[in-house]
């Protein structure tokens, strides 16, 4: 799996969230509202940085230093989003409280798989990278399963009215979902 298919897969990340209705108190509801615009743009920030860190190494360019320089770049991504994140606070209803941590696995979960992309980058010999593709490959595969299993965890949110209606009104998100 590319990391251009792990942005896509942030994509339906975002998009299981961001799929339901309205709102209750108007201040939870605004507080809700900016909670999951930050949400969203911490997210639209690191889809567009995983893209680019791995735009040479889609483009075909393998080589142990674009390697290297992908799995940089997807970790600094990576600690960019935890940090986006944590700046966010304390979310302003439980349910959001439930998405805060389903993320904050998530981001434990991309960080653990680009240690075993550095690892696997560490054992190169030379420009020979046809072993550490396949550990690239395996550990691209386990972060799309690991969105794949957050973004099932986050379609529990729907029932929440508020949450919904956050997400629907946030335009941050709705560059996620456009």
């Amino acid at each position: 799996m590319s990391l251009t298919r792990l942005a896509a897969l942030a994509e339906v990340l975002v998009l299981a969230v961001a799929a339901a209705g309205c709102g209750k108190s108007q201040s939870t509801a605004d507080k809700t509202k900016s909670w999951a615009d930050g949400m969203c743009n911490a997210l639209v920030d690191w889809q567009n940085n995983v893209k680019a860190a791995g735009q040479k190494v889609t483009q075909g360019n393998l080589s142990k230093s674009t390697l290297q320089d992908a799995a940089n770049g997807v970790s600094d991504a990576n600690k960019q989003l935890r940090d986006d994140l944590d700046s966010l606070g304390k979310p302003p209803t439980p349910t959001v409280e439930k998405a805060k941590s389903t993320l904050n696995q998530l981001s434990q979960e991309l960080s653990t798989n680009v240690d075993k992309i550095r690892e696997a980058l560490g054992n190169i010999s030379g420009n020979n990278v046809t072993g550490a593709v396949t550990a690239v490959a395996a550990a691209a595969q386990a972060m799309g399963q690991d969105f794949q299993n957050t973004a099932s965890q986050l379609q529990d949110l729907e029932k929440d009215d508020t949450w919904s209606n956050a997400f629907k009104s946030s335009e941050s998100c709705q560059k996620l979902s456009g």
